[in-house]
Order: structure tokens, then C-alpha cells, then sequence
């Protein structure tokens, strides 16, 4: 904590080029990675919404490790929880990508993160649509990936208690559609 880097690194994650914003996304990811040990001063140097911002980036290369890294902030504990909330719309998009399925389960599994360790984002998850959206992609995505860890991620939303009654609610039809995938499951 004694380098003084989060200064500097918060200017990098708004550079102009953007392999800079990338590789500056990328060690954010990798400040969180392993355990919450960085995540005080992440919050103390607001560092959280350059990153998110980065999420949306028209790169791609930034997006991918934006997302990485958002999902990283969340893993260890819910201490980023509330400057992480308004990833969880940002997110949410991404689910959508067209082109990579790796993003999409990129932001799948971020979002479960978002929901891993605790429900303080959950009413803002529901919100979002994030479980209709991730059950989409667990019937429908060409990517294996994607469709295993939208299903990790539901997972976590149905540890709570209003994520259950949301995903449970009649019109989204989630038991039938889970009994559905079930019946036609080959071995992926």
C-alpha cells in the first residue's frame, strides 16, 4: 500500500489509448484476484467507477478485462459491494455481446460475484434483469461456458430469499424451463 499507485492508476484506466486502459483494467483484476487484501484502498481511491466505466468501453480488449476485474472486486467479500452497484446494469448488457461468448460468461459470472456475499445488490439485480437474462443464456447460448456459469451465477441469486421469489415468479417459468434443459441435456 506504500507505492502510492492507485493515484496513478486511476488516470490510467481513463487513458486515451486503449491498451493502456487495458492493461491498467487488467491489474486491477489482478489486485483483487486473490484475496480481498487490496480492496480497502481501492475504495478509499475510488478507484470502482473508472473500472466500470471500462466495462462499457468501446474496445473490446478493455471490456474483457474490465469485466474480469469488476467480477474479482466482488469475489473475496462484499466489502465493494455498494460502489460495485452500478456495474450490475453494465453488466447486465454484456450478457448481450454479441460477438464473444467468452464475455458473456465473463459477465455472468461477475454478476454472481455481485450476488456471492450477501444480497445487498440483489434487489438491484432483479431490477435489471439479470435473472431473466442469465437464464436466457443458460437455455440459449451457443457457448458451453457461457451457459454453465449463467447457471453457477443463478445459483447464487437463489441463495436469497427475494432472488428466489423473483426467479420463482410464475410468467418466468423457471422450473419448467430447468426441467425442460434437464430432459433434453446431451452431456454438455
Amino acid at each position: 500500500h506504500t507505492a502510492n499507485m492507485y493515484q496513478p492508476l486511476k488516470i490510467l484506466l481513463t487513458h486515451r489509448n486503449p491498451s493502456v486502459r487495458a492493461k491498467a483494467c487488467n491489474l486491477v483484476g489482478n489486485l483483487c484476484r486473490n484475496s480481498p487484501y487490496f480492496y480497502p484502498e481501492i475504495k478509499k481511491h475510488n478507484l470502482l467507477p473508472a473500472l466500470i466505466q471500462c466495462c462499457a468501453d468501446s474496445d473490446s480488449s478493455v471490456r474483457t478485462f474490465a469485466v474480469v476485474a469488476t467480477g474479482n472486486a466482488g469475489f473475496h467479500s462484499s466489502y465493494l459491494y455498494a460502489e460495485l452497484e452500478p456495474a450490475v446494469c453494465v453488466l447486465e448488457e454484456r450478457l448481450h455481446d454479441a460477438v464473444s461468448g467468452k464475455m458473456r460468461a465473463n459477465a455472468a459470472g461477475a454478476l454472481g460475484n455481485l450476488v456471492r456475499n450477501g444480497g445487498q445488490l440483489m434487489r438491484t439485480v432483479v431490477n435489471a434483469g439479470v435473472i431473466d437474462a442469465l437464464l436466457q443464456l443458460a437455455l440459449n447460448d451457443k457457448s458451453l461456458e457461457a451457459r454453465r456459469i449463467s447457471l453457477f451465477s443463478l445459483g447464487n441469486i437463489l441463495k436469497s430469499e427475494l432472488g428466489r421469489r423473483a426467479a420463482l415468479r410464475p410468467e418466468l417459468r423457471l422450473v419448467t424451463l430447468l426441467e425442460a434443459m434437464a430432459n433434453s441435456a446431451t452431456d454438455n
